[in-house]
């Protein structure tokens, strides 16, 4: 599959991370989500599932304006809601990156 950016599905971190709520932008059941994912986590654990994607920097998660983490833009090979599960899975087994 070609990745088109228009059409790709877009990951912030904070889908993933088990200090927020729903209501905050959780995208992920509690049990799937890890402590302050990093987008270079997230980057390892498309990588693992074979995905192709592309990282636009300085952006920031609507709800978190002041955490400009960047967002991350998936091919959309698959429901979303297929998607941010196995994402999430894949998340809970990479390392975290050394300060």
């Amino acid at each position: 599959m070609v990745f088109d950016a228009d059409k790709a599905w877009v990951l912030w971190p904070e889908y993933f991370d088990n200090s927020r709520t729903r209501a905050e932008g959780r995208r992920v059941p509690k049990n799937l989500a890890i402590p302050e994912p990093q987008m270079s986590m997230i980057i390892k654990a498309v990588e693992k599932l074979g995905l192709q994607y592309k990282l636009e920097e300085g952006k920031a998660y609507p709800g978190s304006w002041w955490n400009k983490q960047g967002m991350l833009l998936v091919e959309n090979s698959m429901p979303k809601s297929e998607l941010l599960p196995k994402v999430a899975s894949v998340l809970r087994t990479v390392p975290r990156p050394q300060a």
